[in-house]
């Protein structure tokens, strides 16, 4: 019975081995246990002693499981002797050979050589079968086999060329020696010696190929004759240029695998190979560190960061700045090793060595982190300094907290002392927005006659429509939440006021709620729209002057505008608007619609006007876990300039006739004037008659 993980009995099956010690005479505790591995195969219901199969020195021994193998048809496993006692795995595993019917390996005998080959042969019955099945030992031969290499490879020297390129090349000499003895085996071997160079490493990584084919293994074909007397076979090989691979550290190893050769009709002699079939041995690469040989490395870092802190929503670039040092010996495939937090991306990395200022550098996952590895040198040598400076770009801040974290580490190969202390770049996450108000007049200006008609609630009480429009734009990078927006418009909806309120247009989400209801006289809003006019900066300023009153003696000619804005003493409009969150790129508007009011203006026929509202905004919060840089908040002027025309009169036709006569007595005059200065005669040139007199 056997145990399984969840604890529950198996019948499996199991044989115990017990070695008498020598001088004594009691059995102690089991040296070895042989477990089933089939649920009811009855794992040693039948054992039997096999005799030397192998002709080791040490008896072999048959264990059956008679409802195992496949089908439950039975098994019988075969475990070889050895000094120790026995294989804990078995050689060779026989399974039924008959179709139907199970209880192979019920009864077993061994050690009987049936055939007179010298080695002993095997019967196994199987009682659901009715039948015995006959296994006749073959031939073992015993191989020896020898791999001879140099225990060190120096890249300096360079005594070998390759054949094609002419390229010099370090090479060195691999020997393969195999030798065979056993027991009524043929006069001639025929063997198969698979040769491998750095088997350890992938094919295309290999360090070290044959110099003749540039291969990384080959097959010898042996042939060993009647002297049983080892064969050897020496080949060369070379070691690539440093420059074509990274691990120069790590030990070659080379390997022979020894087989018996096929047949001309593929078959395999009926022999069994034995002993040190498979051998493999090491050579190394000679390294500048000095005469131990090992070279102990001293990597170390230090860094910063520019373009912190970080802000949630924009696109951030960060640049790590990095100092790499080795103060100690050579450090062997040192790179640079940068794990990034979630949201970073790597862009690209420089380095302050002339003609390598572009590092080698690839991102790949280390236990789900993004790690970039940044080559510094095979070796990187004593006494090297680098300064290396990494982009990397964040986005997705908005669960990453109060800051995120790189790692920084210099690694390396060497057995001792092979990397850097580890480096953490705390880089603090924060929310900042820039909300922008913008404020314009539609028109902006507006030209109205001194004297307008005073009839009230009639289409010719209502002048020229206004608008003024405020937009809220945020420009980012984060997102706002909270934003409050106050207007103050100078007038109501009274019929007293200078400017009728209308109505108040929202766009982008916001909402607001004026403290005067307007359009009380319940006008139709589809006033049409004035003529746009050319727009002048609403953020602008003047010095408040007096309002001319009613009742107070009118002047005879038009004064200079008068400021007209929300003031304690006259009437105002006051809206409060609310947003609850604006994100990166949003606008909202407000628009509120009037109209001058005709009855007003009459009161003041020679007075212009600068009609001004006022709008502020301010920001309660930014909706992260983070602290904010700031809080947004600002304000804006848009004005509207009122200009009044005096009315055209017809001139006076006494006016004109008197200027006729006027004008015409002026001419006269001058003609005279010219007249008498002799203006108007000509001289005459003199004639032939008075030349000769």
């Amino acid at each position: 019975m056997e145990s399984r993980t969840d604890r529950k009995l198996a019948e499996v099956g199991r044989v115990y081995l017990f070695l008498q010690p020598r001088g004594s005479h009691a059995l102690g505790t089991p040296s070895l246990l042989l477990t089933g591995t089939q649920l009811y195969g009855r794992f040693g219901s039948a054992i039997a002693p096999l005799g030397d199969l192998n002709r080791d020195g040490y008896n072999d021994v048959a264990v059956a499981a008679p409802f195992g193998g496949p089908g439950g048809r039975g098994q019988v496993q075969v475990f070889l002797g050895q000094s120790e006692g026995l294989s804990s795995r078995p050689s060779q595993v026989l399974d039924s050979p008959f179709s139907t019917g199970s209880g192979f390996g019920f009864s077993l005998r061994g050690a009987t050589d049936i055939d007179d080959n010298g080695y002993p042969d095997l019967l196994v019955g199987a009682y659901g079968s009715d039948k015995v099945a006959v296994y006749r030992a073959q031939p073992v031969v015993m191989i020896t086999v020898q791999l001879l290499v140099q225990d060190s490879l120096n890249p300096a020297v360079k005594d070998c060329v390759l054949p094609q390129t002419k390229t010099p090349v370090s090479c060195f000499n691999i020997q393969v020696c195999v030798g065979a003895t056993g027991h009524n085996i043929p006069e001639k071997l025929r063997l198969n010696a698979e040769l491998q160079l750095d088997r350890q490493k992938p094919r295309q990584g290999r360090r070290v190929l044959l110099l003749n084919s540039q291969q990384a293994g080959t097959t010898l074909y042996l042939v060993l004759g009647g002297k049983r007397s080892p064969i050897c076979h020496t080949t060369k090989a070379f070691l690539r240029d440093e420059a074509d691979f990274r691990d120069k550290l790590s030990p070659i190893v080379l390997s022979v695998n020894v087989s018996l050769h096929a047949e001309t009709d593929g078959l395999a002699p009926a022999l069994v190979l034995h002993g040190d079939t498979h051998v493999q041995e090491q050579t190394r690469i000679i390294l500048d560190c000095g005469e131990d040989d090992l070279c102990v490395p001293q990597l170390q870092l230090s860094a910063n960061v520019m373009g912190s802190p970080l802000l949630i929503g924009a696109d951030n670039v960060l640049e790590l700045q990095m100092d790499a040092a080795n103060d100690g010996e050579g450090a062997y495939e040192a790179e640079l090793a940068v794990h990034l937090p979630p949201g970073a991306h790597y862009m690209r990395a420089l380095s302050n060595i002339e003609g390598f200022e572009r590092l080698i550098c690839n991102q790949k996952k280390e236990n789900e982190t993004k790690v970039v590895l940044c080559e510094l040198g095979n070796p990187m040598k004593r006494n090297v300094r680098l300064g290396i400076t990494m982009l990397v770009s964040v986005e997705n801040l908005e669960e990453a907290g109060e800051h995120v974290s790189f790692w920084l580490q210099i690694r390396s190969k060497n057995s001792q002392n092979p990397n850097s202390e580890i480096v953490l770049l705390d880089v603090p996450v924060r929310a900042e927005a820039h909300v922008e108000l913008r404020g314009s007049s539609f028109p902006a200006f507006l030209v109205v006659a001194a004297e307008e008609g005073n009839r009230e609630n009639s289409s010719d009480s209502w002048g020229p429509k206004v608008e003024h429009t405020y937009e809220l734009h945020n420009n980012g990078p984060s997102t706002v939440s909270g934003l409050h927006l106050s207007l103050h418009i100078p007038g109501q909806s009274q019929p007293s006021d200078l400017l009728y309120i209308l109505d108040i247009q929202l766009q982008g989400g916001l909402r607001c709620s004026p403290e005067s209801s307007p359009n009380l006289l319940k006008l139709d809003r589809g006033l049409p729209t004035p003529t746009p006019s050319p727009i002048y900066p609403a953020h602008h300023k003047r010095e408040r002057r007096q309002v001319f009153l009613p009742g107070s003696k009118q002047p005879s000619s038009l004064q200079d505008p008068v400021l007209v804005s929300c003031h304690d003493s006259e009437p105002c409009t006051v809206v409060q608007c609310e947003l609850q969150e604006m994100v990166r790129g949003q606008r909202a508007m407000v628009t509120v619609q009037a109209f001058l009011w005709l009855p007003s203006l009459r009161q003041r026929p020679l007075e212009q006007f600068v009609l001004q509202s006022h709008a502020w905004f301010n920001v309660s919060s930014l909706p992260y876990s983070v602290p904010a840089l700031s809080l947004p908040s600002g304000e804006a002027l848009v004005q509207t300039q009122l200009l009044r025309a005096l009315e055209e009169r017809d001139i006076p036709l006494w006016w004109v006739l008197v200027g006729v006569l006027g004008g015409l007595l002026l001419l006269t005059l001058l003609v005279l004037a010219m007249w008498k200065i002799g203006f108007f005669k000509r001289n005459r040139p003199p004639l032939e008659e008075d030349e000769e007199e």
